[in-house]
């Protein structure tokens, strides 16, 4: 469903790359707010598309209006409207970066933002912009570890979803992510999910304590848990 409607928040995220490239305090403000207006733009876009191109139900106008001075109001809707595009997204982490871009922009230049929060918000964009519009967003002059941190997003995204689809067809009623793995799973899968989870946590809300290579066992436990949650009946 990419089209000429995603151009504007694809060249948003990449001139935050742009600035984060120059990694002073000045171009990681620049790029936080870059990332946020990303997001925003995106969201709106995506409700905002005619139904011919995307077939589900869509707000209404009067509901569009409200919530365009309303950024909470803003992710209510995509949450009502889209919420099977939000696999590997969570609204609560991404309000909690806006609430971060805010005090940026609102405080001029007497704070600076970490430069890990800036990867990590450009990271969850990334995912919401190729959930949202169905296509890869690949952004040039990515670091090695934003480059690793969006691979990891991205498989523990669409293995979600693959969660949620075996509870399905295995008759769950809890179609919840961790549902398959509480009943189907044995214990050494069980904590590896658990393991894999809790580093997901830290790579969104603390990235400065990781490096690249801390990537590459969590990368491969989501292709092992996959593998194991095809087999269950």
């Amino acid at each position: 469903m990419d089209g000429p409607w995603s151009q504007g928040p694809k060249e948003l995220l990449q001139h935050a790359v742009d600035h984060m490239s120059l990694d002073g305090d000045f171009d990681r403000r620049i790029a936080m707010i870059s990332i946020d207006n990303a997001v925003e733009l995106m969201i709106k876009t995506y409700l905002g598309l005619p139904k011919r191109k995307e077939k589900s139900k869509k707000p209404s106008r009067k509901q569009l209006e409200e919530a365009s001075n309303s950024f909470p109001v803003m992710l209510d809707l995509i949450e009502e409207f889209a919420g099977q595009k939000l696999t590997g997204v969570s609204l609560d982490e991404i309000e909690w970066y806006h609430r971060i871009r805010n005090q940026l922009y609102h405080s001029g230049n007497g704070i600076t933002v970490e430069l890990a929060k800036v990867q990590t918000y450009l990271s969850l964009a990334k995912t919401l912009f190729q959930n949202l519009f169905e296509t890869e967003l690949v952004l040039i002059s990515e670091s090695q570890i934003q480059k690793k941190l969006g691979l990891f997003l991205g498989m523990w995204g669409v293995f979600e979803k693959e969660l949620a689809e075996k509870a399905k067809s295995l008759g769950l009623a809890d179609h919840r992510a961790g549902a398959v793995l509480f009943y189907k799973a044995d214990d050494s899968t069980k904590q590896l999910w658990i393991e894999t989870k809790q580093f997901r946590n830290i790579a969104v809300h603390k990235l400065e304590t990781l490096n690249a290579d801390d990537f590459t066992q969590p990368i491969q436990n989501i292709s092992i848990l996959r593998d194991r949650v095809e087999n269950y009946t």
